[in-house]
């Protein structure tokens, strides 16, 4: 799905999303994503303070090797991608942001975590995929031990969350051969 066609995918309810290649007019909605600290608060430090519109847009319009929208009745929801591909060893690091609250806890972080990884594996050709998460994040937790992401390690007091320092807990998944 390199060439910018739409996919859709199924949840587990049976209600389609979208990974599509980002558009402008997803920008301006990402940006008001980001400026509501409950959708920061477990994203990178830099995602701590407010960002500008052209640091968001430079970051959602990036000709990167993968980054997808997440669409869900027409509408953008949010942004996934895997970054810091080395496609020598054919690894990369995964990432996802929905960025609606009212859209959590409604199988969307799974569903899309799956269909990256099914088009990593499947079609991209990687045999590792690694990702993380802030400790505190229950959730992410949840989505990535169903999915079969296994902990590697912890980097402890990583991140400044809430007045306490928190842990990122590091994760790895492999192709199964």
């Amino acid at each position: 799905m390199t060439d910018g066609r739409r996919r859709q995918f199924q949840r587990a309810e049976r209600e389609p999303f979208v990974l599509r290649v980002p558009r402008t007019e997803d920008v301006i909605l990402y940006h008001q994503f980001l400026q509501n600290p409950a959708v920061t608060i477990w994203l990178e430090d830099e995602c701590q303070t407010p960002l500008s519109y052209q640091h968001i847009e430079n970051f959602v319009m990036a000709p990167v090797w993968y980054r997808r929208a997440i669409e869900y009745k027409g509408e953008f929801i949010g942004l996934t991608g895997l970054e810091e591909p080395d496609l020598t060893l054919g690894t990369a690091r995964f990432f996802f942001v929905i960025g609606d609250p009212t859209l959590w806890g409604k199988g969307f972080g799974e569903g899309v975590l799956r269909a990256v990884v099914a088009e990593a594996f499947n079609t991209l050709g990687l045999c590792k995929i690694t990702s993380s998460y802030l400790s505190p994040n229950i959730a992410s937790r949840i989505i990535h031990e169903r999915v079969g992401f296994q902990e590697d390690g912890c980097l402890h007091q990583k991140a400044f969350r809430n007045g306490a320092w928190v842990d990122q807990v590091l994760l790895t998944l492999f192709r199964q051969t």
